[in-house]
């Protein structure tokens, strides 16, 4: 907690009355910002009395670390400013000790520009060791509210304080004098990049400089044609391997032909655990799906491997352990990657973001899914977000990766559960005689979401058309309740299949109605103890994949870059260079990103990660 007074400068009657009425609003909205008042004291605005107040701001009780002048400038430009404030900045510039690193630069207090308080009238704000200043125009020049333009000038101030750490952590900039610069020889090309003998000791450092960012500059292009060209090149190169080898046969005259379906018999002898075929027309998604028995909650074979059981980031689409019956389970979950290049699971996201899209869906309604003893055609139930983590729901965990089911009563609440959360109300009726597909991946609206799509076997004699025309989008699906501490509201009331259906709110079941057997979701019992997970990144579900976000950040907390991944998996820093905009004392160079006491080989947790700058200080442009 910060310790503050704030100066009312007595230019009129009239402001100083509003302060006094504004000042219990004022001190509880800084002590929301652990900021507390402890004085507020009235000061002349003559030049004088200024500099002597300045001076001895340090109260014989108490510390001070926060000197708030309000109703101090009546000028748009700095000169009020100047008037006011300029002897005692340079009286401490006087007195400030230099290091005998720094003996030949001499000290600057950093001040900083508040800007856009109302008006076109600005603030200003600078640090002296621990005690910050923050001195504002009168409240009466800005048009706005005194209480609001001291909470505003104050909230600015602090990121700029926050921002002006780095490199002035005491708020006080060491730069060079200026000096006529001798004449040198001229360079060759490469003389000018490498460091040599009668280079300056700036020299050096620009060469060298000059040197990393060439290096740099080289890495990030070397990650990025691998990321962005190589990969994604070798991944089409295997699908395309896949393809021709799925749609290709040969007739009895000898000559190769293009199937209708998969050629079981070539993919078997390729891969013995390539089980089925997976396509949504108009999408990327064509793929060969593969099951491997040894899977479990802690090892998914496939996740980072191809059908010809190399590495790749890409993986495979693959079968879920809990789906114990392979392809005849009563529900398929079906895994892959979310690649944005498109590429595996990538087309799920055009069914919409946290809203939904009903044009997407009414051009892609149905999902084939074929295997050796029979081609499938699944019509879609339900699209909808959701979460790995068990604290984002607040206890109540939904598990949708249920493969089987122990009655038709715990079968249809599934189905229930699903289609409450849908984005989408999708015009098919289910009963629980059908067998579902579930299609799961990496979802980015939340750190741990899914965008899941579910849908249901076509029954004997149906045919495989969806009357897509009366779909609509679910004016209140149910989602995680991050969802709802994120964009406001509250969660609709859930209730099981049973006790919604004898109240008439389930218009597409059409089954006989007598359901045996408990309701109760036996996976998201499992997955939903009654006290919370001992690891706070602990992912609810009987051991789901755990993936972690790792973001990478710029100067100012903003986005740069960001990533999931998966548990003990590793980090590769992003290429670019982000950049700290330059000041009046320094030039700023990137010189990576601080990782100290990260373990990007062996991610464990959600991290963010900011960048490192350098700084070379400069001669001031007027000197």
């Amino acid at each position: 907690m910060y310790n503050c007074e704030i100066f009312s400068v007595q230019k009129n009657s009239a402001d100083v009355e509003k302060l006094n009425d504004s000042m219990d609003n004022i001190a509880s909205s800084l002590y929301k910002r652990d900021i507390r008042v402890l004085f507020n004291t009235d000061i002349d605005d003559k030049e004088k009395a200024f500099t002597k107040v300045l001076k001895t701001t340090d109260n014989a009780d108490e510390e001070i670390d926060y000197n708030i002048f309000v109703n101090a400038l009546d000028t748009q430009d700095p000169s009020s400013f100047k008037s006011l404030f300029s002897n005692f900045i340079k009286s401490v510039e006087a007195t400030l000790p230099k290091s005998e690193e720094d003996k030949n630069l001499v000290p600057k207090i950093k001040i900083s520009t508040i800007k856009d308080l109302g008006n076109g009238y600005n603030g200003y704000c600078f640090k002296v060791s621990t005690k910050h200043y923050v001195v504002l125009p009168l409240a009466s020049l800005t048009g706005v509210e005194l209480d609001a333009l001291v909470i505003d000038a104050v909230d600015k101030a602090q990121v700029i304080f926050e921002q002006n750490s780095q490199s002035c952590p005491d708020g006080i900039a060491y730069i060079e004098q200026a000096v006529i610069p001798k004449k040198k020889k001229k360079e060759n090309f490469f003389m000018s990049f490498i460091p040599h003998k009668g280079d300056s000791k700036n020299d050096v450092i620009r060469k060298i400089i000059v040197l990393l960012a060439i290096v740099a500059f080289i890495v990030s292009a070397v990650y990025l044609v691998n990321e962005f060209v190589i990969k994604p090149y070798l991944n089409s190169q295997i699908t395309s391997e896949i393809h021709s080898i799925a749609y290709s046969t040969t007739d009895d005259d000898g000559d190769d032909t293009t199937p209708e379906t998969q050629n079981w018999d070539a993919l078997k002898k390729l891969n013995k655990e390539i089980v089925a075929w997976i396509t949504l027309k108009g999408t990327k998604i064509d793929y060969p799906v593969l099951e491997h028995k040894g899977d479990n909650a802690y090892s998914q074979y496939y996740l980072n491997r191809t059908y010809k059981k190399s590495y790749s980031s890409y993986g495979s689409v693959f079968i879920d352990y809990r789906s114990t019956d392979s392809v005849k389970s009563k529900n398929v979950i079906l895994h892959g990657h979310n690649i944005r290049d498109g590429s595996m699971f990538n087309g799920l996201m055009g069914y919409g973001d946290l809203k939904g899209n009903l044009d997407f869906y009414k051009k892609h309604p149905v999902i084939e899914f074929n295997t050796p003893e029979a081609n499938g055609q699944y019509k879609i139930i339900s699209v909808f977000k959701t979460s790995t983590y068990y604290e984002h729901d607040d206890g109540k965990f939904f598990n949708y990766m249920q493969g089987e089911f122990l009655s038709d009563a715990e079968f249809m609440n599934y189905v229930y559960n699903v289609r409450i959360r849908s984005l989408i109300n999708c015009p098919v009726m289910v009963n629980e005689d059908d067998q579902l597909i579930t299609l799961s991946t990496c979802s980015y609206e939340f750190s741990g979401f899914r965008t899941v799509v579910v849908a249901r076997k076509l029954r004997d004699g149906e045919k495989a058309t969806v009357n897509t025309e009366i779909a609509t989008l679910n004016s209140s699906p149910v989602f995680p309740a991050c969802y709802y501490s994120r964009y406001g509201g509250s969660k609709p009331e859930i209730l099981t299949f049973k006790k919604a259906h004898s109240k008439g709110l389930i218009n597409w079941y059409d089954g006989a109605g007598n359901l045996e057997g408990s309701e109760e979701l036996t996976e998201t019992v499992k997955s939903n103890p009654t006290e919370d997970p001992s690891n706070p990144n602990e992912v609810a579900g009987g051991g789901m994949v755990i993936y972690y976000e790792v973001k990478f950040v710029n100067h100012d907390g903003s986005e740069y870059y960001t990533m999931t991944v998966e548990e003990g998996d590793s980090v590769t820093p992003p290429g670019g260079t982000p950049t700290l905009p330059k000041d009046d004392y320094y030039d700023y160079t990137f010189t990576g990103w601080i990782t100290d006491g990260l373990d990007l080989n062996n991610v464990q947790y959600s991290m963010t990660i900011y960048p490192n700058f350098t700084s070379t200080p400069k001669a001031p442009a007027n000197q």
